[in-house]
């Protein structure tokens, strides 16, 4: 399995790679990245979701959905309280010259720094992953990952962010497509409601476009990046460590002791793919909307992004051989 990580990581960073020529050759612009990315997130992520919980119902599934869900609950709980541990001694450098007492560089990049290292890019890169890696049982699990992580980031997220509002505005926020087809995808899958074949051609036919896309959009947001600047912060190598190897270690750990591997192999990997992912784009989104320092959330995304197509890879013979497959 390790090897067919590895693979479909390489096929990734194929369809990537054309992302960025397609943006260096001007078929997509700085405009159509936020465009193709709401489409993605809108409509073609939540169809693939739904699609995945189209089959039969299983009582061991859902047990596997449950378990999923409760390991996932327990290694966000640890890599939050770990983030904040971590992230409050920073000294930064700008320029060449180290900062650690800068007030306004701290506001402006604390509170991205956690959002990057608490929420992986698990819906960009982790879906297509374990679609690739495990099939549609795998995008089932990873289902109750993204539940968990959609709640947490629109509720613990915003107020890291410090725009914590009422509970009718949080509400709303939690009102994604995604966590509507979670819900009505386990609505299906539980009362054995199949969709008619001339729907369900379509919504697979859609669905089927999340790699792809995905990866376009990765490739494109890579090539409008300065990787160069990002290389000479000793503090952004501090921060891929911590999200890219130390916290999926850990997350490994704590599913190994938890002894979920005992019921079934799909369920601790998925949460480790979802863990192990390079910070998500929702740092980037949550530093535009509220007013922190969205460069250097666009850093953090890149760089962990590249590095990741080597962590990945690596940490997952570690964890199939732990979890004991």
């Amino acid at each position: 399995m390790a090897i067919v990580v590895a693979e479909k990581i390489i096929e990734m960073v194929f369809i990537m790679l054309c992302g960025i020529v397609l943006y260096k050759t001007g078929l997509i612009d700085y405009k159509t990245v936020p465009r193709l990315s709401n489409i993605l997130l809108m409509l073609v992520s939540p169809l693939m979701i739904f699609q995945s919980y189209q089959m039969d119902f299983d009582g061991h599934l859902m047990w596997g959905l449950g378990l999923t869900l409760i390991a996932a609950l327990t290694t966000f709980t640890v890599i939050i309280i770990l983030t904040n541990i971590l992230t409050r001694n920073t000294e930064y450098s700008k320029n060449g010259i180290s900062i650690s007492s800068d007030y306004n560089l701290q506001k402006n990049r604390i509170p991205v720094e956690k959002i990057a290292l608490i929420y992986s890019n698990s819906g960009f890169i982790g879906l297509p992953l374990i679609n690739g890696v495990i099939g549609q049982e795998g995008v089932f699990y990873m289902t109750a990952y993204l539940t968990v992580f959609n709640l947490l980031l629109w509720t613990h997220g915003v107020i890291v962010m410090g725009g914590a509002g009422d509970l009718k505005t949080i509400c709303r926020n939690l009102c994604t497509p995604t966590i509507i087809a979670i819900f009505a995808g386990v609505i299906c899958f539980v009362t054995g409601i199949k969709i008619p074949a001339v729907i369900d051609n379509p919504i697979q036919y859609i669905a089927n476009m999340n790699t792809p896309l995905a990866m376009l959009i990765a490739g494109s947001n890579l090539a409008q990046s300065n990787i160069v600047s990002s290389l000479k912060s000793l503090r952004m190598y501090y921060l891929c460590a911590l999200k890219l190897i130390i916290f999926p270690v850990i997350g490994m750990i704590i599913l190994y002791i938890f002894n979920f591997q005992s019921f079934d192999f799909n369920v601790p990997f998925t949460v480790f793919i979802g863990m192990a992912c390079p910070a998500g784009a929702s740092a980037i989104m949550f530093a535009e909307r509220y007013n922190k320092d969205s460069l250097y959330a666009t850093e953090i995304f890149v760089l962990t992004t590249i590095l990741s197509l080597i962590t990945i890879p690596l940490l997952s013979i570690f964890a199939i051989k732990l979890f004991g497959l």
